[in-house]
C-alpha cells in the first residue's frame, strides 16, 4: 500500500464552490471511518473525516486518530482528517503535530478571547503546514447535545474582523443551523450566508449541523457561499438503526464480524447519499 501526503482542509476545499460542497463527516470508530472512506471512493469525490475532541480523547490520538490518518493516506480518494469542536488548546496542538487539521471552537468565549486563542493556534498550525477552522456565532445546542445557551447568529462585521485578526483558514458560521435533530422547521438564513461570502469571498465557509436540512436549502446554501457541510447525526442514526435491527435478530449475533461489516455498510450508504447530494445530484 502506498501512502499519499496528508492533504489539508484548505487544499481539499479549494476546488469547491459554485454550488458544489465537500462533505465533512463525524467518525467515531473503525466502522464509521471505513464507511466514509468507501463512500468517497465510490463517488470519486473528496471528503473530510472529523473526530470530535471528546471522542478523540477517548479513542486516543495514537489509536482512533492514527486509524483515521492511515485510512485517509491509503485511500485513492482525497480525504482530509480533522479534530471537530476542540477547546483544549494543548490537545489540539498535539493533534496538529500528528498531522491533523483542527477546528477550534471558541464561540462561547468573549469575542476578543476567541480571537486571541484562535490566532495563537493558527500561528502554530501554519508553522506545521496545517490548517485551522474557527467559529463565531452560537448554534445553541452543542455538538454533544448539551445546551450551549441561546443561539446567536454571525454578523458580517464579526466575520470580517475575525478573519482579518486571526488569519483563520476556514470559518464556521451560525445562520439558523443547529446540531442534532432540528426541533422544528429548518430556517437557514441564506441571505446572511451570501452577505458574509460577499465580504469574504476567499474564505471557506462552513455549515455545522448539516443533518436534517432539506436538499433545496442545502443547494441554496451552497450557491450562497458554503463550501463545507458537516454531517454527524444522520450517520449516527444510520449506524444505530442498523445495530438495532441486527440485535433484534433471534438469536442475536455474538460474533463481532457479524456486526462490523453491516454497520460500516450503513454508514457508507448514508455518507454516499450525502456526498452525491452535495455534488449536485438529485436526492435519492
Amino acid at each position: 500500500m502506498s501512502f499519499l501526503p496528508q492533504v489539508t482542509l484548505k487544499e481539499i476545499l479549494a476546488p469547491a464552490g459554485q454550488g458544489r460542497l465537500v462533505g465533512a463527516f463525524n467518525v467515531h470508530n473503525t466502522e464509521f471511518i471505513l464507511g466514509v472512506v468507501r463512500a468517497a471512493e465510490n463517488t470519486g469525490r473528496p471528503a473530510i473525516l472529523m473526530i470530535n475532541e471528546k471522542v478523540l480523547k477517548y479513542g486516543r490520538l495514537d489509536c482512533l486518530g492514527a486509524a483515521a490518518l492511515t485510512a485517509a493516506r491509503g485511500s485513492e480518494a482525497r480525504l482530509a482528517v480533522m479534530v471537530d469542536h476542540g477547546t483544549d488548546e494543548t490537545f489540539l496542538k498535539q493533534a496538529l503535530g500528528a498531522g491533523m487539521d483542527v477546528m477550534y471552537d471558541g464561540s462561547l468565549l468573549p469575542f476578543e478571547q476567541n480571537i486571541r486563542n484562535t490566532r495563537e493556534l493558527v500561528g502554530f498550525a501554519h508553522r506545521l503546514g496545517r490548517c485551522v477552522e474557527g467559529e463565531i456565532g452560537v448554534l445553541g445546542l452543542q455538538e454533544d447535545g448539551e445546551d450551549g445557551g441561546p443561539a446567536r447568529l454571525t454578523t458580517v462585521e464579526q466575520a470580517t474582523e475575525f478573519s482579518a485578526r486571526t488569519g483563520v483558514d476556514v470559518l464556521a458560521i451560525a445562520v439558523g443551523n443547529a446540531h442534532g435533530a432540528y426541533p422544528g422547521a429548518v430556517d437557514i438564513d441564506v441571505k446572511r450566508i451570501a452577505a458574509i461570502h460577499g465580504a469574504l469571498p476567499g474564505l471557506a465557509l462552513v455549515m455545522h449541523g448539516g443533518s436534517g436540512i432539506p436538499p433545496e436549502t442545502i443547494r441554496r446554501s451552497a450557491q450562497a457561499g458554503i463550501v463545507k457541510f458537516n454531517v454527524a447525526t444522520d450517520l449516527k442514526t444510520a449506524y444505530i438503526t442498523r445495530l438495532q435491527q441486527l440485535m433484534g435478530c433471534q438469536p442475536p449475533p455474538v460474533q463481532p464480524l457479524e456486526l462490523f461489516p453491516p454497520l460500516a455498510k450503513a454508514v457508507e450508504e448514508e455518507a454516499e447519499r450525502k456526498i452525491r447530494l452535495f455534488d449536485g445530484e438529485e436526492d435519492q
